[in-house]
């Protein structure tokens, strides 16, 4: 998988985190793809439709791969800040962030070793300290396991 990939796949996981897929959102994948240089050579339609499918196949067990394919992907600091914008970027398209999706991200940012979260706060636009403010359940695993255990994933349709 290129970075590429990672970013369309981070703002797919964090569009349906939430168990909904805004029409927003799907605007803003396509916005990236047409503005980001590096994305401009992805066929976001089939990668969008691809995606579904497999989230539909594998229901939650999508997104705790893509936390693996990210923990394995071996990011840099730099990298890891774009990740992080694609999140917050995407989490704030539908102009609702529910507290399923701020523990979205939490975990996210829990996999991502080479930033600072002051970096974060300093370099990540339009995010406030709700996402990175210490969670009730402060170790990861309960955090994890809480949000996998109420979290659950619909049948998406393809309609955008």
């Amino acid at each position: 998988m290129t970075f590429n990939e990672l970013l369309l796949r981070t703002a797919f996981a964090c569009m349906a985190c939430d168990g909904q897929i805004a029409p927003e959102e799907v605007q803003l994948i396509r916005k990236m793809a047409i503005s980001h240089p590096l994305l401009a050579h992805i066929d976001v339609d089939t990668l969008l439709a691809n995606l579904t499918k497999e989230i539909n196949r594998r229901g939650v067990g999508f997104l705790k791969h893509y936390f693996i394919d990210l923990h394995d992907y071996g990011l840099s600091a730099e990298q890891e800040i774009q990740v992080l914008q694609v999140a917050v970027d995407m989490i704030q398209a539908d102009e609702r962030v529910e507290y399923h999706e701020i523990r979205f991200f939490k975990i996210l940012r829990s996999h991502l070793t080479q930033v600072t979260d002051e970096r974060i706060m300093q370099e990540v636009k339009d995010m406030d300290e709700t996402f990175l403010a210490r969670d009730i359940r402060t170790d990861y695993h309960s955090l994890f396991c809480s949000y996998f255990s109420q979290i659950s994933i619909p049948k998406f349709e393809l309609d955008f």
